[in-house]
């Protein structure tokens, strides 16, 4: 379907275009007073358990609940009229106070969470007490530190670390199982995505954010760390799109798996996005389109090897570092009054893209940050001036979709930059393969949280923040008290300058505010524990993420807020 709109942004005005698609030894230490809690049996979650992760409202089993990658869920227990009575049940300090981008998982009773340095903190459910840790102190080659979290499949924790390394753990003691170094060239490559398991392997993507390596999703038995398969996100000599690569570049080429997957297990189908070419800032030494990097990509499992089903290559030949950084969400939306198989994703350059899941048709772009001066390359031997900047746009943690208004809620971030390219790139094992230096932030740097109507791809409302948007979404509909036939909703969202807001998904009005102290570039999760429903977030340093005009600067801390909650100790 393609069709055209037009939307204000800021004080320009923006066109909504739409187009087709192109088809390490490691210790682990115990906190010395306290012992883990006694196994109530449970070794799952299982397969068949992560499968049915939706039904399964109580715990928080994959990075965004279940495999569509969707943070939503229908429950009765917060709403409208009581979110406001919403308290701090117990906080955790996360020791080192660096960036903290962990996307909590929450299984029989204990909540895992990582550190930016790979550290996993086990934590009582209820209570927020400290149940294990493993300290795996690794040593960084390349890349920077952060972690997005672990994953939980048959009784063992998974991660996945800066060194290169995957690791798995007893989920109930914290006990190494095993610890072995996956990632191919650690000199080129690193992790920092979160695990994710599915039907009895686990799948992890390679980041390689320009120091010149490729990226590759690949499948990993759970009992031994051996690979069971790997997929190349560009393509070699005889492969489909290597002719999108001028001569040798593909070798260097990019293509990072920097954030989640999305999966329909009816399908077998693995939903990834891929990050920017290399050398970043200068295209003329990689001519062609460069597939496929800044693309969604839809990729047949359910063989030894994965096949491409289809691509949408969002940014052909980016020179700006506009990747679709925001993990794939899967979902069934109404367009033209039908209801749709659809896949969304946000990218730098600030768009939020619906496709069509089972062919990757375009439905719709929209525009949600200022955007200048994009058609233009990084200047050689000069600069120039273009918006967003690389941390501009759509973030790691983008947006959630509510059935119930058919809308989908996406932070996002106005920022400028001023760029520069050099005449040639060279590459230095260990070092940024880059063809310019990083853009210059230009100011001022705001932010927006929006609504935007699936069936139209115009905002039913958006709020303009002060600050940068970087902390995801989760949304909550219920059955409305007032219309039993209706159903109303609720959107939380985490923002740089430490609140955690709550807003009415209908009007957008903010129903319930909490100040946690430090920067929220994390997303937020929920869980049911003691018959109470529980909300979840990270808070931190802000990382590469700072501008000038943030002035909190608090501790590491996770949040646990639960309804009409009693304030206890913090860790």
């Amino acid at each position: 379907m393609l069709r055209s709109l037009q939307m204000a942004l800021m004080a320009s005005a923006a066109v909504v275009a739409f187009t087709g698609s192109g088809l390490a030894a490691s210790d682990t230490s115990q906190p010395e007073s306290r012992q883990p809690q006694a196994s109530s049996g449970q070794s799952g979650p299982s397969s068949q358990a992560l499968v049915d992760a939706a039904k399964d409202t109580a715990n928080w089993i994959l990075p965004a609940g279940d495999y569509s990658d969707n943070r939503q869920l229908a429950e009765n227990e917060i709403s409208k009229e009581n979110v406001d009575q919403m308290k701090v049940a117990w906080t955790f300090k996360i020791p080192g106070n660096g960036p903290t981008e962990t996307s909590p998982i929450v299984w029989d009773g204990m909540v895992y969470i990582t550190s930016n340095r790979d550290d996993i903190y086990a934590l009582d459910a209820k209570t927020g007490e400290l149940k294990w840790k493993y300290n795996p102190k690794v040593e960084q080659l390349t890349g920077f530190p952060r972690n997005r979290g672990v994953a939980v499949y048959d009784g063992m924790v998974f991660i996945g670390m800066l060194n290169g390394h995957l690791a798995a753990l007893d989920a109930k003691t914290g006990k190494v199982i095993w610890d072995k170094q996956t990632v191919e060239d650690i000199k080129t490559s690193f992790y920092s995505m979160q695990p994710v398991p599915y039907k009895g392997k686990i799948l992890m993507g390679v980041s390689d954010g320009d120091w010149g390596g490729i990226g590759n999703i690949a499948a990993f038995d759970p009992k031994t760390g051996n690979r069971i398969w790997q997929w190349d996100a560009v393509p070699k000599p005889g492969e489909p799109g290597h002719d999108s690569w001028s001569g040798d570049s593909w070798k260097r080429g990019g293509g990072a798996i920097w954030s989640g997957v999305a999966i329909d297990p009816g399908t077998d189908t693995l939903y990834v996005s891929t990050g920017n070419p290399q050398p970043d800032f200068l295209g003329a030494v990689r001519e062609g389109k460069n597939l496929y990097t800044n693309s969604m990509v839809a990729l047949d499992i359910s063989t030894a090897q994965p096949k491409m089903k289809w691509y949408h290559q969002f940014i052909a030949h980016d020179t700006h570092d506009w990747d679709p950084a925001m993990p794939p969400v899967l979902f069934t939306g109404t367009v033209d009054g039908k209801q749709m198989k659809l896949a969304a994703a946000g990218d730098k350059a600030g768009n939020f893209w619906i496709l069509n899941a089972e062919n990757g048709d375009l439905v719709s772009q929209t525009p949600v940050s200022y955007q200048f001066n994009q058609d233009t390359p990084p200047k050689i031997g000069g600069t120039n001036y273009a918006c967003p900047n690389t941390n501009g746009g759509v973030e790691f943690n983008g947006a959630a979709y509510d059935p119930a208004t058919n809308a989908f809620y996406v932070p996002s971030s106005n920022q400028c930059g001023s760029w520069t390219a050099n005449k040639q790139a060279t590459f230095v094992a260990g070092q940024f393969y880059l063809g310019g230096g990083f853009p210059k932030l230009v100011g001022p740097n705001s932010g927006w949280f929006s609504a935007i109507d699936v069936a139209t791809g115009l905002f039913n409302w958006r709020h303009h923040l002060d600050l940068p948007a970087n902390g995801g979404a989760l949304v909550m509909n219920y059955q409305s008290s007032r219309r039993p036939q209706e159903k109303e909703s609720i959107v939380f969202t985490g923002l740089l300058d430490g609140h955690f807001n709550a807003y009415d998904a209908n009007s957008g009005k903010l129903l319930w505010q909490h100040d946690t102290g430090a920067s929220i570039i994390a997303a937020p999760a929920t869980f049911v524990e003691g018959g109470k429903r529980y909300v979840l977030v990270a808070s931190g340093d802000p990382g590469f993420l700072k501008v000038p005009e943030l002035k909190v600067s608090g501790p590491s801390v996770l949040t646990a807020f639960v309804s009409g909650g009693q304030k206890q100790a913090a860790q």
